[in-house]
């Protein structure tokens, strides 16, 4: 999946669960209305300095907005940047362990 299809699709999923709409969100990021819409849609590639306006905006860690198919509940979790912290520490045999052990928990 693309960076920019991530973050839009992150994006929809916040408004969308906060029931916030872009002319709004174009005012707290304090982005042009136009900008915001493109990267909603997935059609305009995401400046990183446009990206860190709107986590500021949503008062969300960027990561949250990069990271593909992550929950809303995860999305707006103060936790994510510290998991993606300690995650990045790991050796890939520990990552690979955990991530088994949250595939085995999703399958229940």
């Amino acid at each position: 999946m693309s960076i920019t299809k991530t973050i839009s699709d992150n994006l929809k999923r916040i408004m969308a669960e906060h029931d916030l709409s872009s002319n709004e969100l174009a005012n707290r990021s304090g982005l042009p209305q136009k900008t915001l819409y493109t990267m909603i849609q997935g059609t305009h590639k995401a400046r990183i300095d446009n990206v860190e306006k709107i986590a500021k905006a949503l008062l969300v860690p960027i990561q949250t907005l990069v990271t593909p198919d992550l929950p809303t509940n995860v999305l707006m979790s103060q936790r994510l940047p510290r998991f993606t912290k300690k995650y990045a520490k790991l050796s890939l045999e520990q990552r690979d362990e955990i991530d088994a052990i949250m595939d085995k928990m999703l399958e229940s």
